[in-house]
């Protein structure tokens, strides 16, 4: 892949993630599907090599997962870890009103994340 600007596309068995790769050195990790036990593999590597990559900004698109585990939860939580452990900053987005915020409310995680609603300026 020579382009920076174009993505990868990664399927599990129960979710899909998908990469794209801007100029300005952002890169949106779009997930799709059940972040639930089996499939966090996946994306726990998608973040890892995303955050080698050492881009200014990661955001997790989360507006298409449909449902997540405890598993998934953590997942999240290591990507935050590891992205404040580089120094790269982080967001999730799609999570107010969908399975991931809600969730993340009732673990009492909201506050460890920089959210923005889909429609908003990352």
């Amino acid at each position: 892949m020579n382009n920076p600007a174009e993505g990868q596309q990664t399927q599990t068995r129960s979710a899909t993630l998908d990469v794209k790769r801007s100029l300005t050195n952002t890169s949106v990790i779009y997930v799709g599907g059940e972040l639930l036990r089996g499939a966090t593999a996946t994306m726990r590597r998608v973040v890892a090599d995303e955050l080698n990559r050492s881009p200014a900004l990661l955001v997790l698109d989360l507006s298409g997962v449909l449902r997540i585990d405890a598993e998934g939860i953590d997942a999240l939580v290591s990507a935050a870890t590891q992205a404040g452990e580089s120094d790269i900053s982080l967001c999730l987005v799609g999570v107010h009103g969908h399975p991931v915020g809600i969730a993340l409310a009732e673990a009492d995680l909201l506050e460890l994340f920089e959210i923005f609603t889909a429609d908003s300026d990352t």
